[in-house]
């Protein structure tokens, strides 16, 4: 009976370390998208941007314009051919390296929500990816410019 008792104890730690080491992975690929997206335009990376983001991305944010309010869409096409400009040009400070912060804020099955932002420019992203054909990409950008305290 014990040994059935050790074999049942083994084969549970087994299934848990399998899950925990799959949304350690998980987890890891997130930030890679977040961090490629961020990348790609300060790097003028194409490919790297084309790695990150699905082909039905959305990128949104809300303008003002004359007492209304929209908001403005960007999708792939966009956001890949503004890796073409000199991302650095726009950059706070430009003599120092990029650095991506990525806050994971849920992971459920084949989707996350993060938020992210860099050293570099005055905005961040909350991002929604999804994970297809085993690659997390971002599919929804929704960002705003960081609030100046």
């Amino acid at each position: 009976m014990q040994t059935i008792v050790k074999y049942f104890i083994a084969f549970l730690l087994s299934i848990f370390s399998h899950i925990i080491l799959a949304q350690s992975s998980d987890e890891q690929a997130i930030r890679q998208a977040a961090v490629d997206y961020m990348e790609s335009y300060y790097s003028s990376n194409q490919s790297q941007m084309e790695n990150a983001i699905h082909h039905e991305v959305a990128k949104r944010h809300v303008v003002e314009r004359e007492g209304f309010q929209l908001l403005q869409n960007m999708g792939y096409t966009e956001l890949v051919s503004l890796t073409k400009l000199d991302g650095k040009k726009y950059a706070q400070l430009p003599d120092e390296p990029l650095k991506v912060n990525v806050e994971i804020l849920d992971i459920d099955g084949k989707i996350a929500s993060i938020k992210a932002g860099t050293n570099q420019y005055d905005f961040y992203d909350y991002m929604h990816l999804a994970k297809m054909d085993g690659q997390w990409k971002i599919v929804n950008v929704l960002w705003d410019q960081k609030q100046k305290n």
